[in-house]
């Protein structure tokens, strides 16, 4: 290999390249195919079952299984809510701020964090689902006027719940499915050759692996990896990590906001928000190094999830704890030095009341266990990270519990204090809900990559063979007879390819230019002269509007359609109104960016005539193509063919027509 560069010193395993890197994830998933995968397996469906019967029972008897009174109004169902929405907001936020950054380590947390963001928020949905007690109506809390022409209470946190958590799965799943289309590209031209190889050998292919080839392809939508493609993908990720952003920190920060406004000793503090966030991080952040310790183990992948990585993640975890650190002991502080009796009451029983373990939890599991992280030795341990990055996962459940049930147990009236202890059926419905993110992880294992493909070959360096793919040449017939679509060119390296469409560019030959690879081709683009759109500022476009409109629909509903406020509030209240006007922004933003990456890029698309170039799967490998595309009557394959043979930079390993 020619020379180790900076960027990937200690994130890639020194001997991989662009073919070893596609093997070692599409093939991972065969990996998982162990004693081990079915007994966890049987562990997470055995949880789920657990799921189905806390359910069950609390259809039958209602809400009142889980122990919640007045006024703890609010239990272990909020509670729970909360720490699921905490730990996939963290998630979120770690892989979009690492895309932003451009973070060369990014290469193997980013679909790991994104999964888990999507899992824990799967699991979060369904707390508002069941907490209505009639479940199969959870639609009456979305904005549309019912049949009675009576609109959801717009000022109700149930709506904005609804309208939050929509928009996060539709941001999440956006920005993950765009960094997964290549990658299921790559898996896509894999099955295919494992059917034409099970043709050649058997005469025919078996139907489970046709199967699997039909269904990445479709997945896929006729991804080809243009140049043009490569350059909306980076700006449709780019443009998903900053709404992905946006919402994370409106959710988090907006929730503590609405808390720290109300007058109730120890939710009273503008310091709330700040520790909300940095505990939600922190949980994020763990969970996703736990599962980066499991995805490394289970599937292998030592080579693409390094040490640094590890001690990376561990790095961030000790910082995040330390900022925790901090919050909490300004809070406790503040209530010593100028709170007032009942904020320093809430500090007792905080620290020794009946619920002091939720407190002592934070501080055993959560900020402990990350100050070992001051040690080399700990940080390349991925036993300790994974370790503590549960811990920290088990002490945001107590910061979530102390936060919202000590609060609520005592406000400022004696009449009001009622004791409250968890039930079995809310700890049989947390239980299952952990089942439900196992199951569907451990399924995630063996379908799809959760190591990205071309987010690590853009630090790899490929290995050259001199070869061409190998694929046979086309015959006579069809190109001498047949009608032509164009010419290819292949190359084995990125370089060569941008200097060899510089050399064509120059010349007419009335041919439609383009560059198919396995990651982006920046040069080449750059060559071609293409600008990739406006995709950035149709998501703006788009996520102002409907902010904006949601804004007015919820204004125009409380203020003048369906006048209905019984504590005396103002009547175009619009502070209410915008946490979840930011959400369905973010939504719509999102959402554009999408439709903008298929619509410009002319996806979905299952055939074009580039996929008909002689040993086109490796375009999602480790090669390089040029096409000239016939597009006028001065397109002469004989001479491009010898300006192709006269490169001054490079030569190509194979000239091929291509018939239409």
């Amino acid at each position: 290999m020619s020379g180790t560069t900076i960027p990937r010193a200690g994130l890639l395993g020194r001997d991989e390249d662009f073919a070893s890197i596609g093997r070692a994830v599409t093939e991972a998933p065969a990996r998982t195919r162990s004693r081990a995968w079915w007994i966890a397996f049987a562990g997470a469906c055995g949880l789920l079952g657990v799921f189905a019967a806390a359910l069950a029972w609390l259809l039958i008897n209602g809400v009142g299984i889980w122990h919640n009174n007045n006024p703890v109004v609010w239990a272990l169902d909020i509670v729970a809510y909360d720490w699921w929405i905490g730990i996939a907001c963290g998630a979120l936020l770690t892989s979009a701020t690492l895309r932003l950054t451009g973070a060369a380590w990014r290469s193997g947390v980013d679909r790991i964090a994104e999964t888990t963001a999507i899992l824990a928020a799967a699991a979060a949905a369904l707390y508002p689902i069941i907490h209505l007690g009639r479940p199969w109506v959870f639609y009456w809390t979305l904005p549309y006027p019912n049949t009675l022409a009576l609109w959801p209470q717009f000022r109700s946190p149930l709506v904005w719940d609804a309208v939050d958590i929509i928009s996060f799965l539709g941001v999440c799943l956006s920005l993950w499915y765009v960094g997964l289309l290549p990658d299921l590209a790559s898996l896509r031209d894999r099955a295919f050759g494992a059917v034409l190889a099970e043709v050649e050998a058997r005469g025919r292919s078996r139907r489970l692996t046709l199967l699997k080839a039909q269904a990445y392809g479709i997945l896929a939508l006729g991804w080809r990896g243009a140049s043009t493609h490569w350059e909306r993908w980076l700006m449709a990720t780019r443009t998903l990590s900053g709404l992905a952003l946006v919402l994370v920190v409106s959710l988090q920060t907006g929730a503590s906001v609405m808390l720290a406004g109300t007058v109730l000793p120890g939710w009273h503090d503008t310091l709330l928000p700040v520790t909300f966030l940095a505990a939600s991080l922190l949980s994020g952040v763990g969970v996703t190094a736990a599962l980066c310790v499991l995805v490394r183990r289970a599937l292998h992948l030592e080579a693409l999830i390094t040490e640094r990585h590890l001690a990376l993640m561990a790095r961030l975890m000790l910082s995040l704890g330390l900022a925790s650190a901090y919050c909490y002991a300004t809070e406790i502080f503040s209530s010593l030095l100028h709170g007032d009796a009942y904020d320093r009451g809430v500090l007792v029983r905080r620290l020794s009341g009946s619920h002091a373990w939720a407190f002592w939890i934070i501080v055993v599991f959560a900020l402990l266990p990350v100050q070992l992280f001051w040690f080399g030795a700990f940080r390349r341990s991925g036993l300790v990270v994974a370790l503590v990055g549960v811990a920290a996962a088990i002490g945001s459940f107590g910061d979530h519990f102390m936060l919202l049930i000590v609060t609520l147990s005592h406000d400022f009236l004696p009449s009001s204090a009622h004791p409250y202890s968890m039930g079995a059926w809310g700890l049989a419905t947390l239980a299952g809900s952990i089942g439900l993110f196992l199951a569907l992880l451990l399924l995630g294992l063996r379908t799809l990559p959760m190591v990205s493909i071309t987010e690590t070959r853009r630090f790899a360096e490929s290995h050259p063979d001199g070869q061409p793919s190998g694929e046979r040449a086309p015959t006579p017939a069809e190109t001498a007879e047949a009608p032509l679509w164009g010419v290819s060119a292949e190359f084995d390296d990125a370089g060569t390819l941008a200097a060899a469409v510089k050399a064509m560019r120059a010349r007419d030959f009335g041919a439609r230019i383009e560059t198919y690879g396995p990651v982006p081709m920046r040069r080449a683009a750059d060559a071609l002269g293409r600008p990739a759109g406006i995709l950035p500022l149709l998501a703006l476009g788009a996520a102002l509007m409907g902010g904006i409109a949601f804004m007015a629909l919820c204004l125009y509903a409380t203020g003048f359609d369906y006048v209905f406020d019984v504590g005396g509030r103002p009547r175009f209240s619009w502070q209410a109104f915008l946490v979840p006007s930011v959400s369905f922004g973010t939504l719509c933003g999102g959402l554009t960016a999408l439709l903008a990456l298929l619509f410009q890029n002319r996806l979905p698309r299952l055939n074009h005539p580039a996929f008909a170039i002689p040993g086109f799967s490796r375009a999602s490998e480790d090669r390089f193509f040029l096409a000239l595309e016939a597009a006028g009557p001065r397109f002469d394959p004989a001479r491009i063919e010898q300006a192709l043979a006269r490169l001054p930079d490079g030569r190509p390993l194979m000239v091929r027509r291509v018939p239409l």
